[in-house]
């Protein structure tokens, strides 16, 4: 059996020379992180891990680094000061600094006539919590026909009495009897989004602002924004974390790397440095599969589950919320779909790799029951996002995570739930603390048609689209053995009777028996011999697949022979081919 894809190379964690890494640079010579001066903290660096997707890149997750939602092919990229590029030395990573972080970029911001706390602002125009508060008070007063204000719990903090927030959400639509009601038996479809969750990814509480601004603001006048406002609920959280945001802000100028909330209950002994710091990760918190891949039993680190699932006030409010909101329409089966009636989206924005994700995020094993429709939403919003973003399950593209808010609504409600990581991953604009002047020339011109498009699928996201007569899914389910390390192996589909060419979204669903899915290739091959890979070889060292590929064959037309190639590239381990099938 061949181990060379298999295992992670072990090598010594390397550095770069001061300016090679100050120009973000890769790095032509190796040595140690440059350590600071001894009266002084020491910076942030970003380390590329080679991690590549399956066991490899959820070892890393699992020992509790910082791993950002960052992904260049085989590498993943990992947050932390110096003596994280020990840690990962001693845990057998091959790493090198890619960046030492700058100071933030900063300007004072321009001063608007408000009262003082809707003007608070931190780091060159980033609002503070008091002001988004004072900001839902404003609009729920100047718009009462459209706005109301819900308070849905409070925080860690202020369950403590220690201080804290009230937990807030605001419900646009015009008004009409039973709207904005916490009851999920409303008579108007509600789309969800959210922001800061994680509360150093600022974009998203800024994209909050302005949504709910370009809502209230545009109903009367701007007519995609009323005929959204009266057909539909949108409901919107801008803090969903705001111990940790007050944390983030208390940095000023220099905003604090604070991921979790402010949970310091079993963090006694943390730094307080961006690798090590009291809270629980909101984001892997859910009774969701919690406690699986790419979470951490460790207080301090980023990615901490908590002591229990559902064990945080934040978490607790936001599962109370949404089962206000809709009804519970699928059921316990990992494979169980929603029925294609069921209506509702929930957004949760991150920040940040310019990603489109959805459930399941805790493996890759299976796809959920309304994996096509969901795809396909996918595809649509990275469409209107523009190049360089992608899309797909997390450990399809990035990671598995577990315990995920996006995967507990889908895996609770039934409802169409999706992430969105917001942002390059460098340039002027990349970061968690990109420029404020970023949100107006950047993020909202590709955000904003992203929340209309997403809003207007509520009403029905799992609705099948109308295709041609005849053109139902074709099916093969003759096995075909895959032999270990030979010569490619295909099998067939015949489409008749289906005019014009095929979708943009094509469905192509496929079961393998195998013992290392990773040897894998996967091809469908159009009639005219035009070959679309499905699946490349990688280090996923997990059994079978049973995966629906969305497939852009809309230059194809439709009828004719339609093959799947499969090909077993590494020596080790055999299977079959069960069944596949075609939906175009």
């Amino acid at each position: 059996m061949e181990s060379s894809r298999r295992t992670v190379v072990t090598m010594v964690v390397a550095g770069v020379a001061a300016a090679a890494v100050a120009a973000g640079g890769v790095p032509s010579t190796a040595g140690p992180a440059p350590a600071p001066p001894a009266d002084q903290p020491g910076p942030t660096y970003v380390y590329q891990v080679r991690a590549p997707l399956g066991q490899a890149a959820q070892d890393l997750l699992g020992r509790g680094f910082d791993v950002l939602e960052h992904r260049e092919g085989e590498d993943l990229f990992v947050l932390g000061d110096q003596a994280t590029g020990q840690r990962l030395r001693e845990a057998g990573f091959q790493a090198v600094v890619d960046e030492v972080m700058p100071p933030p970029l900063w300007q004072p911001p321009a001063r608007e006539a408000k009262a003082a706390s809707i003007d608070e602002t931190y780091y060159g125009g980033y609002r503070t919590i008091n002001a988004h508060w004072a900001h839902l008070d404003q609009v729920a007063a100047q718009y009462p026909g459209l706005a109301t204000v819900v308070d849905y719990g409070d925080s860690w903090k202020k369950t403590q009495g220690a201080g804290g927030h009230d937990l807030r959400a605001v419900c646009i639509t015009k008004k009409n009897d039973g709207d904005c009601a916490l009851d999920p038996n409303a008579p108007k479809p509600r789309f969800f989004v959210m922001g800061q969750l994680h509360a150093r990814e600022v974009t998203t509480g800024d994209v909050a602002w302005r949504w709910i601004d370009h809502l209230t603001r545009g109903y009367g006048s701007d007519a995609e924004v009323t005929a959204l406002l009266d057909s539909t609920e949108v409901w919107v959280v801008p803090i969903a974390n705001p111990d940790g945001v007050e944390i983030v802000q208390q940095g000023g100028n220099s905003p604090r790397y604070q991921r979790k909330n402010a949970n310091g209950t079993n963090g006694s002994n943390c730094s307080g440095t961006s690798s090590s710091q009291l809270g629980v990760d909101l984001n892997r918190n859910t009774d969701s599969h919690w406690g699986g891949d790419g979470t951490s039993s460790n207080p301090c680190d980023q990615s901490y589950k908590g002591p229990s699932a559902n064990s945080e006030a934040e978490t607790k409010a936001l599962q109370g919320l949404w089962r206000g909101l809709y009804r519970d329409r699928r059921g316990t089966k990992v494979t169980d779909a929603a029925p294609a009636d069921t209506t509702g989206v929930v957004v949760s924005m991150h920040s940040y790799s310019n990603l489109v994700l959805f459930p399941w995020g805790w493996t890759t094993q299976y796809s959920t029951g309304n994996d096509a429709p969901l795809r396909k939403m996918a595809q649509d919003l990275v469409g209107l996002a523009g190049s360089g973003w992608q899309y797909g399950q997390p450990g399809e593209v990035l990671y598995n995570a577990a315990g995920a808010t996006d995967d507990w609504v889908y895996d609770d409600l039934g409802v169409a739930s999706f992430v969105w990581e917001i942002g390059p991953s460098s340039g002027t604009c990349g970061g968690f603390f990109p420029p404020y002047s970023c949100q107006e020339s950047t993020f909202w011109p590709k955000v904003k048609p992203m929340l209309l498009y997403a809003a207007k699928k509520a009403a029905a996201p799992y609705a099948a689209p109308e295709l041609p007569t005849g053109c139902d899914k074709r099916v093969n389910d003759t096995d075909v053995v895959i032999p270990d390390r030979g010569a490619a192996v295909t099998s067939s589909v015949l489409v008749t009777g289906c005019a014009g060419n095929a979708s943009a979204s094509s469905q192509v669903e496929v079961h393998v028996k195998h013992s290392y899915r990773g040897d894998l290739v996967l091809d469908l091959i159009a009639p005219d011999g035009s070959v679309y890979q499905l699946k490349p070889a990688s280090g996923d060292g997990t059994d079978n697949i049973d995966a629906t590929y969305t497939v852009n064959l809309s230059g194809e037309a439709r009828d004719g022979e339609w093959k799947l190639r499969v090909q077993d590239v590494y020596l080790g381990d055999t299977g079959r081919l069960d069944s596949w099938s075609l939906l175009i």
